[in-house]
């Protein structure tokens, strides 16, 4: 549970720090240094481990999930950049609807618990989608459609490595990783953008990076030493962290409506979880 919670955290800070420099600092500069450094960690554990890579196939899987992972961090810090990170946050927060949608197209029957979960996540975007924040500078259907296309691209990766990691999760999250770097690496040069930040912004990007690979690392603990329907929930908690850490630094307030709505999602989130 402790391991689970410290996910949760690691998450939910990562992504936080991602969206507010993201909206002082250009993007593609953000992510750039960001996940080079959680790559050059990776790398590190890897060669510290001493395990050979897998076969081609598990690695393809894992190019794949990378793909689907440089989308969903891409719209997350820009949605998180330009949104309301309240609203952006939850929804980006359904990306297991992804595996679900895609067992259903494998003819899998959704049990009780997912269709209850679907049923309230799709309630609560409704809900969520009047009216603008208090505060905020775009209508809150920007916000959920960031948040939308990062849980679709997440949904991908968790559907992709969930078949990568059967060989060697390291390696998984490895490849995943490298494949992020080289695609945002390929978009610096093909766009001439100019990786422009300032000297004081470095440890702040770096710390993104060092957080994002500690909470993979405590997730894949906590589902090794107990249920994993328990760190999935309490890895999920990443979301309100966002929430909270929006609330408090940004003082972001929400229409009651859409209070209610982005619960609504949360409570959806929360019985996929458990589903």
């Amino acid at each position: 549970m402790a391991l689970a919670l410290g996910a949760g955290l690691g998450w939910g800070a990562s992504d936080f720090l991602g969206g507010l420099k993201s909206r002082s600092r250009p993007l593609p500069s953000v992510l750039l240094i960001s996940q080079a450094t959680a790559l050059v960690l990776l790398a590190i554990v890897t060669v510290v481990r001493g395990v050979g890579p897998p076969d081609v196939a598990f690695l393809a899987q894992a190019v794949i999930a990378g793909l689907g992972e440089t989308v969903g961090i891409a719209a997350l810090y820009r949605g998180l950049a330009v949104g309301t990170m309240s609203i952006v946050a939850p929804v980006a927060a359904l990306a297991p609807v992804i595996p679900l949608i895609a067992g259903l197209a494998a003819g899998q029957a959704p049990g009780a618990r997912q269709g209850a979960g679907l049923m309230l996540a799709t309630l609560g975007l409704i809900i969520a989608s009047r009216g603008p924040a208090i505060g905020a500078g775009n209508r809150p259907w920007a916000s959920i459609l960031y948040g939308l296309l990062a849980a679709l691209g997440f949904g991908a990766f968790f559907l992709t490595m969930a078949s990568a990691g059967l060989a060697d999760t390291g390696w998984a999250l490895l490849t995943a990783r490298l494949t992020t770097v080289l695609v945002i690496t390929s978009v610096i040069v093909l766009t001439r953008h100019r990786v422009a930040v300032r000297r004081n912004d470095l440890p702040v990007l770096a710390v993104i990076g060092v957080l994002i690979v500690a909470a993979d690392a405590q997730y894949a603990w906590a589902s090794m030493l107990g249920p994993v329907s328990v760190a999935a929930v309490l890895g999920s908690l990443h979301t309100v962290v966002t929430i909270m850490l929006a609330r408090i630094v940004l003082k972001e307030r929400l229409t009651r409506s859409q209070a209610i709505g982005i619960g609504v999602v949360l409570a959806g989130v929360l019985t996929l979880s458990l589903a």
